[in-house]
C-alpha cells in the first residue's frame, strides 16, 4: 500500500503539472477564439467540437478501461486490441465521411459538412499511440504522459490561436489545430511503443482474446456516451427552444465554468481510478479513498468556483467583451451545475474500479431520461438564465439520488461523512465571498483589473486561513499525498 501511495503521489504531481499547463493553454484559446470570432462563429466552432469529443468516446470504445481493470494481460490480447483499435480508427473516419452531410443538416448550418470530414483525418492518427498511452496510465508512469501532453497541447493550441488571429480560417483553425494536436498526441507514444519489446504489437489478431475487453467496453462506451448527451442535450435544447444567440451565451458560460472543472477532475479522477482498481477487494478502503477525494474535490473546487461568481461580472467584459455581458449572470448560476458535476465523476471511476461497469451505464440511461425533460420545460420560460438555475438545481438532486441508489452499495453508509466532507470546504466558500462584495462596493476608483486583482489575493488569504483553522487533518494529509517519496517504483 506504501508504494501505491508513492505511486499515487507521485502522478498526481506530474498530472498536476500537466493539467495546469493545458487548462491554461485550452482556457486561453476559449476566450481568444470567442473574442476575435464573435458569438455566431463561436457557436460554429462549439458544434465542431461536439463531433469531436462524440466520436472519440467510439475511438476508446471503452478498451482502454478495460486493460487498465484487468489486473494481467497477455501479450495476444494487446496486439489484438491494437489493431482493432485502428480498424475502429478507420471505421470512424469513413462514418464521419459520410455522415458529415446529414450532421451539417441537423444543425443547419451546411459549412460543417467539410470541417466535420476533415476533422476526421484525426482519428486514422490517434489510434496508433492510444494504447501505449493506456499502458503508461495503467503503471502509473505519469512522467511521459504528462510530457507529451503538454507537447500536444501547446502545439495545438498555438497553432489554432494563429490561425484565428492572423487568417481568415475562421471555425477552421480549430479543424487545423485539432489535427496537429493529434499528430503531437500520437507519434511520440508510438515512437516509444514500438521501441519497447513489451509493449510492441505483433502482427496476429485473435477475437477470442479480446471479445470480453469489448463486451466490457461495450457497456463504458454506451455509459460515457450517454454521459456525453446528459452533458451537451441542454446546449441542443438551449439552440432548439431559445435559438442561436442564446446558446451562444449558455454555450460560453458553460466552457468557461467547465474547463477548469473538468481538468482538476480529470487529474484527480486519472490517478483515481487505478487506485481504486489495485484496492477493489477492500471496502474500507474505498470507502475512505472515496470520501477524501470527494473531500479534496470540494476543497478545490468550491473556492474556486466561489471566485468566479464575484469576479464574472469585472472578468466578462475584460476577457470577452461587452458583447458577452449577457453571460455573466449564467456564469454565476452555473457554478452549482460545475460543483456537483465535479463531485459526481469519481463514482465512475469507482463502479468500473470495482467491475460494475453496468451501474454506471443504466445510471446514465436515467439522466438521459431525467435531463432533457427539466431542460425543455425549463426553456419554455423563455429565459436562458432559467434553463442555467434548472439544471444547476437538477445536479445537486442527482448527486445524493446516485448516493443512495448506487455508491452506499460499494463503500457502505457513509452519508454523514459525506455531508461533511461537502459542507466544510462550501461553508468555507461562502464566508469568503461575503468580505469580497463589501470590499468590492468601496472600489469605486479602481478599474476591473485592479479590483480582480485585490478579490484574487484577499480571497484566497482568507479561504486558506479558514481552511488552517478548520480543516488542518485536510492539510495534513494533502501535505502527505503530495510529499516527495523516493521510493515510486517499489513493487
Amino acid at each position: 500500500m506504501a508504494s501505491l501511495k508513492n505511486q499515487a503521489a507521485s502522478s498526481v504531481k506530474l498530472t498536476s503539472i500537466s493539467m495546469l499547463v493545458t487548462s491554461v493553454l485550452q482556457i486561453a484559446q476559449l476566450l481568444i477564439l470567442g473574442k476575435v470570432l464573435g458569438p455566431e462563429v463561436f457557436g460554429l466552432i462549439a458544434m465542431v467540437q461536439i463531433v469531436i469529443q462524440f466520436s472519440q468516446l467510439f475511438l476508446e470504445m471503452g478498451i482502454t478501461d478495460a486493460i487498465i481493470q484487468k489486473e494481467k494481460i497477455t501479450k495476444i490480447e494487446l496486439s489484438s486490441l491494437y489493431w482493432f483499435s485502428i480498424f475502429v480508427g478507420l471505421v470512424l473516419f469513413i462514418v464521419l465521411l459520410l455522415a458529415a452531410p446529414l450532421i451539417a443538416g441537423l444543425f443547419d448550418q451546411p459549412s460543417l459538412t467539410s470541417m466535420i470530414q476533415v476533422v476526421g483525418i484525426s482519428f486514422l492518427i490517434l489510434p496508433f499511440g492510444l494504447q501505449f498511452q493506456t499502458l503508461a496510465t495503467k503503471k502509473l508512469e505519469f512522467l511521459q504522459i504528462t510530457k507529451n501532453e503538454i507537447l500536444a497541447t501547446t502545439t495545438g493550441v498555438m497553432l489554432t490561436i494563429c490561425l484565428a488571429i492572423f487568417t481568415n480560417l475562421g471555425p477552421w483553425s480549430l479543424v487545423y489545430g485539432h489535427i496537429v494536436m493529434s499528430v503531437f498526441r500520437s507519434v511520440p507514444w508510438v515512437i516509444e511503443g514500438y521501441r519497447n519489446p513489451e509493449t510492441r504489437p505483433q502482427w496476429l489478431f485473435s477475437w477470442a482474446a479480446i471479445k470480453g475487453f469489448v463486451a466490457f467496453g461495450m457497456y463504458r462506451l454506451g455509459s460515457t456516451s450517454i454521459n456525453y448527451f446528459t452533458t451537451k442535450i441542454d446546449q441542443m435544447i438551449v439552440g432548439i427552444v431559445l435559438g442561436s444567440a442564446a446558446l451562444g451565451y449558455y454555450s460560453m458560460a458553460m466552457n468557461l465554468i467547465m474547463q477548469p472543472v473538468q481538468k482538476l477532475n480529470s487529474m484527480i479522477n486519472r490517478v483515481a481510478f487505478p487506485v481504486f482498481s489495485k484496492i477493489q477487494l477492500d471496502k474500507s478502503k474505498l470507502r475512505r479513498t472515496y470520501l477524501f477525494i470527494t473531500h479534496m474535490l470540494t476543497s478545490f473546487n468550491a473556492p474556486l468556483l466561489a471566485g468566479v461568481v464575484v469576479l464574472a461580472p469585472y472578468a466578462v467584459p475584460v476577457v470577452l467583451g461587452d458583447d458577452w455581458k449577457q453571460s455573466t449572470v449564467i456564469i454565476q448560476i452555473l457554478c452549482l451545475y460545475a460543483l456537483f458535476k465535479a463531485l459526481g465523476n469519481p463514482s465512475g471511476s469507482l463502479f468500473i474500479a470495482v467491475g460494475k461497469v453496468r451501474w454506471s451505464f443504466y445510471w446514465q440511461l436515467v439522466q438521459l431520461a431525467i435531463i432533457p425533460i427539466v431542460v425543455f420545460f425549463a426553456g419554455l420560460s423563455g429565459s436562458v438564465v432559467i434553463v442555467a438555475l434548472a439544471v444547476g438545481i437538477l445536479r445537486l438532486v442527482l448527486f445524493y439520488v446516485s448516493y443512495f441508489v448506487r455508491i452506499r452499495q460499494i463503500i457502505g453508509d457513509s452519508l454523514s461523512e459525506l455531508n461533511r466532507a461537502i459542507a466544510k470546504p462550501v461553508i468555507h466558500s461562502v464566508i469568503m465571498l461575503a468580505p469580497l462584495y463589501i470590499i468590492n462596493t468601496q472600489l469605486t476608483k479602481v478599474g476591473p483589473l485592479g479590483i480582480m486583482t485585490i478579490d484574487v489575493i484577499i480571497g484566497m488569504l482568507i479561504y486558506s486561513l479558514l481552511v488552517f483553522l478548520n480543516q488542518r487533518e485536510l492539510v495534513i494529509e494533502v501535505k502527505s499525498f503530495f510529499q516527495k517519496r523516493t521510493a515510486i517504483k517499489e513493487g
